[in-house]
């Protein structure tokens, strides 16, 4: 399902542009610096912007771009496809419809050959489980790029977009008065976040000497501030002021964020204070694109897969155009109670004639009675359009049920996301929950915009959310003493092996293992400025530096790095000086894990200045 119904011209988010006026009793703070907030939601199928200047943060504006190749019939879209498509030079060339078009319509075959056209390659920095600097994304002929250039390619982009669009509302703003707000999924790891980190340094939204110009916001709980702060009344009976009571302090909901590529679920506490995590970020890849994979497969079924592999592999623009579009557009409307309808490229007929076969008789020898295929287009009756949702509703409301059950009283479920505009996923989620769990589910207009301008606010005020839950244990290896009784662990890793050898040699200690130092504990609350600092020595009188491997852990409680469940996630480099004092050095170790991104820093207590000095932890270089 796309990740993108909004129809409007303009959005905006209701309260008024006055100053002193809050919506729905909740004011953001301004962010030091910064006259504009600019926020980009980089969606698995749908991408777009929105903005609001610090004078008047309470109106939130949508992107607003000419799209005259936007199938619903509005030439105005607040959201375009995320489709990317670059020369043989590898140079920007267009984004959304405008790329899907060229390079499926204008482009010849040898054309397409030679040029880059991306789509759908967020899931890659979800999936890929050793993500680096190098890891490339594949584009529709093959063609490989870094991913972290993509993502550049694409922020730039809405850069330019919004600074255009700013400037135009004020003569006296720029660059150097823009913040910026990237959305990210809560269930991303570091590694995927730090590559939007340095993707938007490329793009120039930031740099490496002004980090502060870049926040990374996570998906639902942007969605989150948008539904608390901006007024929203359900249009159907008896939902009157359903979301105000949702607000109130003291409710607990969960909210599911259900966009293209995956589902991110997590479940807030209102406060007088703010609003804070009761359960640490969960999800997995069960957003609307997997719909269109069991489409995919149901072509397979129909057809046969080598058919449907070699008319991909020969017609690859029109095959983009069949599922990314055609069938885009009309699984939106899918019902309990319509026929949903799939036009197929003229390419398609032909390349079976060839094969000296047809559509009419493959689906004619299936014997199915809610298939039809009649003048070049497949009819699809709703059992048959029920085995390609029911799939991942499915695996959406028992991952929904497994942490409603784990959360004393949840009330209300929020449904925000392109996904969770789809009826017949509202449908099965009301029937699966409302009253087994005596709960109210609550969808809010422009639901799909709901990530983007959420975002503006945290923008704004970062601190709106107090604190946060870990997903995972998270902590340091240290040189522990000579245990006597070593639980079974598993094989070591090599270079942890080397480490403890080593040290076993300089410091003539037997190291038996590497020990886990906690700084926090799986689905521990933490709020947003809580630092968790330990002390730490030299392991040799001569060492200049250390090289912190920092790991995560599945377990609550964690002894050795060598653990099942305990793995490396990043690393960062700490000078340690004056050598002349030997083994008699304190380095104090402190982290924020609170916070959207894990921060850290250091004190050396030997050198007599206690200033805090700022440490890159990079999740991208263990590798490397």
């Amino acid at each position: 399902m796309a990740e993108d119904d909004s129809h409007e011209p303009s959005v905006a988010a209701e309260g008024g542009s006055d100053e002193n006026e809050p919506i729905c009793g909740f004011q953001a703070s301004p962010r030091k610096g910064g006259h504009v907030v600019v926020a980009i939601d980089i969606g698995t199928t749908y991408s777009g912007y929105a903005w609001s200047f610090s004078g008047t943060k309470h109106t939130i504006n949508a992107m607003q771009t000419a799209d005259p190749y936007k199938p619903e019939g509005s030439t105005v879209a607040t959201k375009v496809p995320t489709t990317l498509l670059l020369d043989p030079g590898k140079n920007f060339d267009s984004f959304g419809h405008a790329a899907m078009m060229k390079y499926n319509r204008e482009l010849d075959e040898n054309e397409q050959k030679k040029w880059y056209y991306f789509e759908r390659f967020k899931m890659k920095l979800h999936t890929d489980k050793s993500l680096s600097r190098r890891t490339p994304v594949c584009a529709a002929n093959g063609h490989e790029l870094p991913i972290r250039t993509v993502f550049a390619h694409v922020l730039r982009h809405f850069k330019e977009m919004a600074l255009r669009e700013c400037t135009s509302r004020s003569d006296n703003i720029d660059e150097s008065e823009f913040e910026w707000v990237i959305t990210v999924p809560a269930i991303w790891k570091g590694g995927a976040k730090q590559m939007m980190r340095e993707a938007a340094y490329e793009a120039g939204l930031a740099s490496e000497a002004m980090p502060d110009k870049l926040e990374i916001a996570l998906e639902p709980e942007s969605a989150s501030l948008y539904c608390k702060s901006v007024q929203i009344i359900q249009q159907a009976p008896g939902d009157e002021g359903l979301v105000a009571q949702a607000f109130r302090s003291g409710t607990t909901y969960v909210l599911a964020d259900l966009g293209g590529g995956t589902a991110d679920v997590t479940v807030h506490q209102v406060t007088e204070s703010g609003v804070k995590e009761l359960h640490h970020a969960t999800g997995g890849a069960w957003g609307g694109t997997y719909v269109d994979k069991n489409f995919v497969r149901l072509l397979h079924e129909i057809f046969g897969k080598d058919t449907i592999e070699t008319y991909k592999a020969e017609f690859p623009g029109d095959w983009v155009e069949l599922v990314s579009l055609k069938f885009e557009i009309n699984k939106r409307t899918a019902s309990l109670d319509a026929v949903t309808y799939v036009e197929f490229p003229f390419s398609f007929h032909s390349f079976l004639s060839d094969r000296e076969s047809s559509a009419k008789e493959a689906i004619a020898a299936m014997n199915n009675p809610d298939l039809k295929f009649t003048r070049g287009t497949l009819a699809m009756k709703y059992p048959e359009v029920r085995k390609l949702f029911q799939p991942v509703f499915e695996n959406i409301a028992d991952h929904l049920e497994t942490v409603i059950r784990d959360v004393d009283k949840v009330e209300f479920m929020i449904l925000v996301g392109g996904f969770a505009t789809c009826a017949l996923l509202q449908t099965y989620l009301r029937e699966r929950f409302e009253e087994p769990f005596n709960l109210r589910m609550i969808v809010p207009p422009q639901c799909s915009l709901a990530v983007v301008m959420g975002a503006v606010l945290f923008g704004h005020d970062p601190a709106e959310i107090v604190s946060r839950r870990v997903r995972y244990s998270y902590g340091i290896r240290y040189l522990g003493g000579p245990d006597l009784d070593v639980p079974d662990l598993k094989s070591e890793d090599p270079s942890d092996t080397l480490s403890r050898l080593l040290m076993t040699m300089m410091t003539g200690v037997s190291m038996r293992r590497l020990k886990f130092k906690t700084f926090v504990s799986r689905n521990q609350e933490v709020p947003i400025d809580e630092e968790v600092t330990h002390s730490f020595s030299p392991c040799h009188p001569r060492q200049e530096a250390a090289n912190i491997v920092v790991y995560e852990s599945d377990k609550k409680n964690t002894q050795y790095v060598s653990e099942e469940g305990v793995r490396k996630i990043a690393q960062m480099e700490l000078p340690l000086p004056n050598v002349d004092l030997g083994m008699n050095r304190e380095l104090l170790v402190s982290m924020k894990f609170g916070l959207t991104e894990i921060k850290v820093h250091s004190v050396d207590l030997s050198s007599g200045k206690e200033a805090k000095k700022s440490v890159k932890l990079d999740f991208l270089s263990l590798d490397e």
